[in-house]
C-alpha cells in the first residue's frame, strides 16, 4: 500500500500541473469542438479527448495539454488496477473502487459529474461552461483521486456520485438533510418555549415583592 500512496502522490504533483493550466485545457477542447464540429455536444467521455488529440488537435500546445490530461487518466487506471487485483486475490468487494472504475472507463459518459467543495475546478469554468460542456471532463481527476486515496488510507469506500447520478441529485440530498435538520431544532424550540421539558415548565410567572395591586 505503501508503494500505491507514493503513485498518488506523484499523481497529485501531476494534476497540479495540469489544474494550473486548465484554461489552456478548456481553449484546446472548445479550438477542437469547433474542429470536429462538435460545438452543440458535451465533452463526455475520456474517448473524446483521445480523438480530439489524434483527429482534430491544431497546434502543439493543445497536444501537449490533452497528452497531459490522457497520462494522468492512464495513471490513474494503473494504480486502479493495482488495487484491483489486490482485492480480487482477496476475494472482497470495493464499491469506491468499483465507482472509480467507472469514472476511469474511456466510453464511460462523464458528462453529469461534478466535484464539489473542496475542489474548485467548476468555480473556474462559466456557468455555461460547467452546465453544458466541461463540468463533468474536469471532474474526473480530482474525483477518482479523491477514491482512490480514500481507499489506499482505509477510508469508507462511496465518497462521490456515481457517474449516474447528477448534481442536481446530490443537492436534492443535502437539501432533504438540511431541510430535517431545520424541522428538529424548530420542534426543540417550540417545546422549550411552551415550557414543556424546558426549565420553565410547571413554575409560575415571577413578580416583584410588593407591587402587587389589591
Amino acid at each position: 500500500m505503501t508503494d500505491v500512496r507514493e503513485q498518488l502522490l506523484s499523481i497529485e504533483q501531476k494534476y497540479k500541473l495540469f489544474k494550473q493550466q486548465q484554461f489552456i485545457f478548456i481553449t484546446a477542447l472548445e479550438r477542437s469542438r469547433e474542429h470536429a464540429r462538435d460545438k452543440t455536444e458535451p465533452v463526455s467521455t475520456v474517448t473524446q479527448v483521445q480523438r480530439y488529440m489524434n483527429h482534430h488537435c491544431t497546434n502543439s500546445t493543445d497536444r501537449r495539454i490533452f497528452l497531459l490530461f490522457l497520462e494522468i487518466i492512464s495513471d490513474l487506471e494503473g494504480v486502479l488496477k493495482h488495487l484491483e487485483s489486490s482485492l480480487s486475490s482477496r476475494n472482497t468487494f470495493s464499491e469506491g473502487l468499483n465507482t472509480c472504475r467507472e469514472i476511469l472507463s474511456p466510453s464511460s459518459n462523464i458528462s453529469q459529474l461534478r466535484a464539489h467543495y473542496p475542489h474548485n475546478e467548476i468555480n473556474r469554468l462559466s456557468c455555461d461552461e460547467a452546465r453544458n460542456f466541461y463540468g463533468g471532463i474536469v471532474s474526473v481527476i480530482p474525483l477518482a483521486l479523491d477514491l482512490l486515496n480514500n481507499y489506499s488510507r482505509g477510508g469508507a469506500q462511496h465518497v462521490t456520485p456515481t457517474a449516474t447520478e447528477t448534481s442536481q441529485q446530490t443537492l436534492a440530498k443535502n437539501a432533504e438533510m438540511v431541510e430535517d435538520l431545520d424541522k428538529d431544532t424548530s420542534n426543540k424550540l417550540s417545546r422549550y418555549k411552551k415550557g414543556a421539558g424546558g426549565w420553565h415548565a410547571g413554575k409560575p410567572a415571577w413578580k416583584p415583592p410588593g407591587n402587587t395591586r389589591r
